[in-house]
């Protein structure tokens, strides 16, 4: 408060659309360099250690967030629970990745790395709803509304890609498996994106929206990926990996413009 001059220079500032061009076209071209220029085994081992390094990433930086937000009741919280959500990915890749070359005989998936993989939801959603609840108390109807229909459509979709993808589809312990994962991911996007529009005229308000669409991207590698599952059709050079990587770097610049306005 001693610099009041500056908050209204960070509301008004928008995020760099440079950064998540750059992001995007960086995704793009490096699943062309695994796909199409390094050899089967260099891909898949250079596509393993990325899909592990992007969360760790994204948890460190959140713990140094927490870390400047120390001797709050609320913000350390929240951030805590938030880099505590992304080790719990990079966990679950770490063991994914431990089971695919070290154990290639027992597929990853389903297998102990999902517990970690699911723990992402619980702690991102903590990480929402304790901002959510500092700023604004009482949610609306239509909010409500919302986070019961927004899940609810993307698990239709879920359905309805797992349908057309076979000839004689039948709900099977993975369409179910997967549809946990689905509706999880879903829930935690839908109270995110209320997230961002509680917050959209605030100085945090375009790092809100960056952790939207860093979860939006999540939330659609997550959909795809439990989908290609039923199908039996998922591999470390598919283009699913693409909206995860590109997830992971902008909920990393998010937390790089939040701690840049702390």
């Amino acid at each position: 408060m001693s610099q009041p001059e500056i908050v209204p220079d960070k509301i008004k500032s928008p995020f760099n659309y440079k950064i998540l061009v750059g992001i995007i076209l960086t995704v793009i071209i490096f699943h062309i360099i695994i796909n199409f220029v390094m050899n089967t085994n260099d891909g898949e081992m250079t596509a393993s250690i990325f899909s592990f390094v992007n969360p760790l990433i994204a948890s460190i930086i959140g713990f140094i967030v927490a870390f400047r937000y120390k001797g709050t009741k609320v913000f350390q919280k929240a951030y805590l629970a938030l880099a505590a959500g992304f080790f719990a990915i990079f966990i679950g890749e770490i063991i994914y990745f431990t089971y695919d070359l070290f154990i290639p005989d027992i597929d990853p998936y389903p297998s102990i790395a999902d517990v970690f993989f699911f723990a992402q939801y619980p702690l991102i959603l903590a990480h929402i709803m304790i901002n959510i609840r500092f700023f604004s108390p009482k949610l609306n109807k239509i909010s409500k509304i919302w986070f019961i229909l927004f899940p609810i459509s993307i698990l239709i979709g879920y359905t309805m890609l797992s349908e057309f993808g076979l000839e004689c589809f039948e709900a099977n312990f993975d369409f179910y498996y997967g549809a946990i994962f689905v509706y999880a991911s879903s829930l935690t996007l839908s109270v995110a994106v209320i997230g961002a529009i509680i917050f959209k005229e605030g100085v945090i308000g375009k790092a809100w929206l960056l952790l939207v669409i860093g979860i939006l991207g999540n939330t659609i590698g997550d959909t795809w990926y439990y989908n290609l599952e039923v199908l039996g059709q998922y591999d470390l050079g598919h283009v699913v990996n693409l909206f995860w990587y590109a997830g992971y770097w902008i909920v990393i610049y998010a937390l790089i413009k939040h701690k840049n306005i702390l």
